[in-house]
């Protein structure tokens, strides 16, 4: 992107050069003296439209204004109505429409997205089969998908290949609906990401979705360790469901205590009585004990005196 903090600095001393002051300056531009005094820190950018008469009044072109590089000439092109031919011919990628992109208005930023995707699929019908496709990745539009209206954004990042990790998905999903962010997350999962990377994304899924990944998970033997770390996104449902098979196997109650903080109130309770009646020792769930009510607690000690388990009772004992 471009260095707003040099420009501010490029546009005071060009400014200064011409011997005017901020106010005067304002007045030919139409603008407000913040407006100047903002463009100066680099507090903002001009509009895409007031850059001509800006430069033409300090005296340089557009693309010297904004420093130059492919960011500028982009820039330049979009302003004379040349930037789809400027993508052809300059192989503009996506990477640099970002550069270009703060200034641009979202049609404009749309405009030269297409014109860099229609040149790729002319170049993979070219290709034919030989070789593998270009194709786009989740990280090329990283860049510019703050600028990109929510719903062609959308289209373009499912028209991607799957090949990406959950960490790229991250880097555009503020920008996405929940409904995209579902389909790309639930696409990449079945690839090689893991439940726990989705902590980067969760609070950009649906509930629905982070439940059924969570689940199909555990389904494929994922520890309910992996799933603590989108504990606090599931739902209580999902929570008592994976809790319900981790108390069916001795070696994931200690896992579950990671999760306990974010059950409800009382449902670990119900759930671990329901365990203990169905036979469940009481000294295997002692890594839940700090979780559950006094009330749970004094019919686990009744359960212990009963079947003369001392040992339990002096771990229980500490939490009265």
């Amino acid at each position: 992107m471009f260095d707003t903090m040099e420009i501010g600095r490029r546009i005071s001393r060009l400014r200064k050069e011409k011997d005017m002051t901020q106010p005067a300056l304002a007045d030919r531009m139409g603008v407000s003296y913040q407006a100047v005094s903002n463009w100066e820190r680099g507090a903002s950018m001009p509009d895409i439209g007031k850059l001509p008469e800006l430069a033409e009044i300090l005296g340089i072109s557009v693309d010297e204004l904004l420093g130059g590089g492919r960011g500028g000439e982009l820039v330049k092109r979009v302003l004379d109505g040349s930037e789809e031919a400027f993508v052809e011919d300059a192989d503009v990628t996506m990477e640099e429409a970002g550069e270009a992109a703060p200034v641009l208005k979202p049609k404009q930023v749309k405009r030269i997205v297409r014109a860099i995707e229609r040149k790729k699929e002319r170049r993979e019908r070219e290709r034919g089969s030989c070789g593998k496709p270009e194709g786009f990745r989740l990280k090329s539009i990283a860049a510019i998908a703050p600028f990109l209206d929510e719903e062609y954004l959308g289209e373009l990042a499912l028209r991607l290949e799957p090949e990406t990790g959950i960490a790229e998905l991250a880097s555009i999903a503020p920008f996405l609906s929940e409904k995209t962010v579902d389909q790309l997350a639930e696409r990449t999962m079945v690839r090689t990401a893991s439940v726990g990377d989705l902590a980067a994304i969760a609070p950009f899924l649906s509930r629905d979705t982070i439940d059924r990944i969570a689940l199909k998970a555990l389904d494929q033997r994922a520890g309910v360790g992996e799933i603590a770390s989108i504990a606090p996104f599931l739902s209580e449902k999902a929570l008592g469901e994976i809790a319900a098979r981790a108390l069916q196997n001795e070696g994931s109650i200690s896992e579950l205590a990671a999760l306990a903080p974010f059950f409800e109130s009382e449902q670990l309770d119900v759930l671990v009585t329901e365990a203990i009646r169905n036979g469940k020792p009481v000294g295997e769930i002692a890594a839940l004990f700090p979780f559950l009510s006094r009330d749970t607690l004094r019919k686990l000690v009744e359960t212990a005196v009963s079947g003369d388990d001392t040992s339990v009772l002096m771990k229980i004992s500490k939490y009265f």
